[in-house]
């Protein structure tokens, strides 16, 4: 073959390939197209907003029971927020307010669940009258207004030091079971 005619060949190829393409797109145009997987996003959830500064509000019979405040949040389609740099206040009129603090954790924005687990500082309760418990991972039902966790914690107040492995606490009845390895000071 002579180079003009193996030009030639080139030149035609190139424009029959430039149509076809062009063809394929026209047909196409206006069309929803799916994606393979391994081309589209990973499973599960998907992102719909990030945004710094988060809060959150749940309500009951008129007055707020929960508050959660984050520095950070990512909002999946779900309704989980993944939340970092938390503070969540549970309010009882009986009771009094308790703060539960951590670093990271999910919210279940329709139920108000949540699981909050330790980066590089204890997950940690304060409540009003003075009890400070720690741990690594905590979790909350709202519906329940129950938080526990089956890691290892230490519980300090005015009058007790106890620690061990697995505590519930209810915050509307103020009760805490204690599940195994306990250790308490009674203190005057």
């Amino acid at each position: 073959m002579k180079a003009g005619t193996r030009k030639a060949f080139k030149a035609g190829a190139a424009v029959l390939v430039l149509l076809s393409a062009y063809g394929v797109l026209s047909l196409l145009r206006g069309r929803a197209i799916d994606v393979p997987e391994l081309l589209g996003p990973p499973a599960g959830a998907k992102l719909q907003i990030s945004m710094d500064g988060f809060r959150f509000t749940q309500s009951e019979n008129g007055r707020v029971s929960l508050r959660v405040n984050a520095g950070s949040a990512d909002l999946y389609e779900n309704k989980e927020a993944r939340l970092k740099d938390l503070e969540i206040v549970f309010s009882s009129p009986d009771r009094g307010d308790a703060a539960l603090r951590g670093e990271v954790g999910v919210l279940d924005t329709s139920t108000g669940d949540a699981v909050i687990r330790s980066v590089s500082r204890d997950v940690r309760i304060v409540t009003h009258d003075g009890y400070l418990l720690t741990t690594q991972s905590l979790s909350w039902k709202a519906a329940d207004r129950v938080v526990r966790t089956a890691e290892p914690f230490k519980l300090l107040g005015p009058e007790i030091y106890l620690e061990g492995r697995g505590i519930t606490a209810n915050i509307e009845k103020g009760t805490v079971a204690v599940e195994g390895n306990v250790k308490a000071v009674l203190q005057e």
